[in-house]
């Protein structure tokens, strides 16, 4: 035990150390890292007053272009020494299936998002439905606790009130009846005989008047006036005479019938009035405190199957919700396949070599067009050695030939050393760029051989 212990607290010790030592040399290490030089803007003195190699022209910028998958090829946009610009078509495959394969993708997207929808449409009638349960327990518990809670006094009052008033009715209903059955009194009949003698009166006079102007021969707008008098006053009479007539023959049928319907009516709002305010006195049996009971189990039971109705309508929003990520996922990588059958310049420039035909199968990842940007020519060094590499760098002016004009000199600049070197015939080499001065005025190609000699700082 004694043996263990001692080596736990080595081993605790050591990671303790290495963890400290390790947060001490973070510092060091990130400034050492921010602090590395440029090394193509360094050079050393080693005595020698220019430095030379061989290599050979190359266009400013170039590129060889290939297809990623294999197809046939359908059309040829830019043939050899054809000048376009960034995204421009040149060469393009046949794409039949992939167009197909982008519109089976594009349905699919669409049903995916039709689906999200009714599952996003489910969603919402599965919270309605929660949300209505809840209402019904709501409901069903406020019905169990007026089942089981006593009358109030003012449920009471408000029951014995209506008793109070179906009685009234009654009463009233039974003296109308009476007033029907006993018919006319001997007051309404000397009223009536009054109304003749007054209406016999009226008849009378205009009647002797239409009479005397008929005699006298008066104008006839007034005996047509004196006529229109006498047809009312003949009109009231015989109405004050029908009156009289009713009041003989007393209540009709219809009447009586009437009459006793409406005292039944009045009978049973009070018996039923009577019977709300027992019950209300008498409290809930029960049996109805079992069905108010029963309501709200089966109210929480909805609720809970509705709850599971959320749960799997949530996990189908969810699923509908993968789906269309992954529907727009095939879509996208349908419309790579389609782009990429379409070989595009991705810069400015000229073909300079094409090396497809129309209904040729080029390979996948085959070189088909080479594309440069032949605005600037600059010359790589093939040979420029390890020996000679430290003595230059940017900025360096140097004298280029080429074989092909072996009485042209050209000038220019050193633009960019290689950090990595490689091996040429066992030798180590750096390859440098060298920007040449505006030759446009030459016959220059692209490889041609170069010389150059680039003036150190000696």
């Amino acid at each position: 035990m004694k043996r263990l212990f001692i080596a736990l607290v080595i081993i605790a010790v050591v990671v303790t150390g290495g963890y400290f030592i390790y947060q001490q040399m973070q510092p060091v290490a990130a400034a050492t890292a921010t602090a590395v030089p440029d090394v193509n803007t360094q050079a050393i003195n080693t005595g020698v007053s220019q430095v030379s190699a061989e290599g050979q022209l190359v266009p400013v910028r170039y590129v060889a272009l290939s297809f990623p998958t294999t197809g046939e090829v359908v059309e040829i946009l830019a043939p050899e020494d054809s000048l376009v610009q960034p995204g421009d078509p040149i060469i393009r495959l046949d794409s039949a299936d992939q167009e197909i394969a982008m519109q089976q993708a594009e349905a699919a997207l669409a049903q995916a998002q039709a689906g999200l929808a009714a599952a996003q449409a489910g969603k919402q009638a599965a919270e309605a439905g929660v949300a209505a349960a809840d209402v019904n327990i709501r409901m069903a518990e406020t019905a169990l606790a007026l089942a089981q809670a006593p009358p109030t006094v003012e449920q009471i009052a408000v029951s014995e009130a209506a008793v109070a008033l179906a009685q009234a009715q009654i009463s009233a209903a039974a003296g109308s009846q009476a007033l029907t059955l006993e018919g006319s009194t001997e007051g309404q009949r000397l009223l009536a005989e009054a109304q003749i003698l007054a209406a016999q009166s009226a008849q009378k006079s205009a009647q002797d008047a239409l009479g005397m102007a008929s005699r006298f021969e008066a104008p006839q707008d007034t005996i047509d006036d004196i006529t229109v008098q006498y047809n009312a006053a003949a009109a009231n009479l015989a109405a004050a005479e029908a009156a009289l007539a009713e009041l003989d023959a007393g209540a009709t049928s219809a009447e009586r019938t009437a009459a006793a319907n409406a005292v039944g009516a009045a009978q049973a709002q009070r018996d039923a009035a009577q019977a709300q305010l027992s019950l209300l006195l008498a409290g809930a049996r029960p049996e109805q405190i079992a069905i108010a009971e029963t309501a709200v189990t089966r109210a929480n039971a909805a609720k809970t199957e509705a709850e599971i109705g959320l749960e799997q309508a949530e996990t189908a929003v969810l699923q509908a919700e993968a789906a269309v990520t992954q529907a727009e996922a095939l879509l996208a990588a349908a419309q790579d396949a389609l782009v990429q059958r379409t070989l595009k310049a991705p810069f400015a420039g000229t073909i300079a070599r094409l090396d497809a035909e129309l209904g040729e199968v080029v390979a996948a990842g085959a070189p088909v067009v080479t594309l440069a940007d032949f605005s600037q020519w600059l010359v790589e060094t093939t040979d420029l050695t390890e020996l000679d590499v430290v003595a230059i760098a940017n900025g360096f002016d140097t004298a280029v030939r080429l074989d092909a004009l072996p009485n042209q000199t050209l000038s220019g600049t050193v633009t960019d050393i290689a950090r990595v070197a490689s091996l040429a015939q066992g030798d180590v080499t750096y390859r440098v760029r060298i920007a040449l001065d505006d030759p446009t005025n030459l016959p220059l190609r692209w490889g041609m051989t170069a010389f150059v000699d680039i003036k150190t700082n000696e």
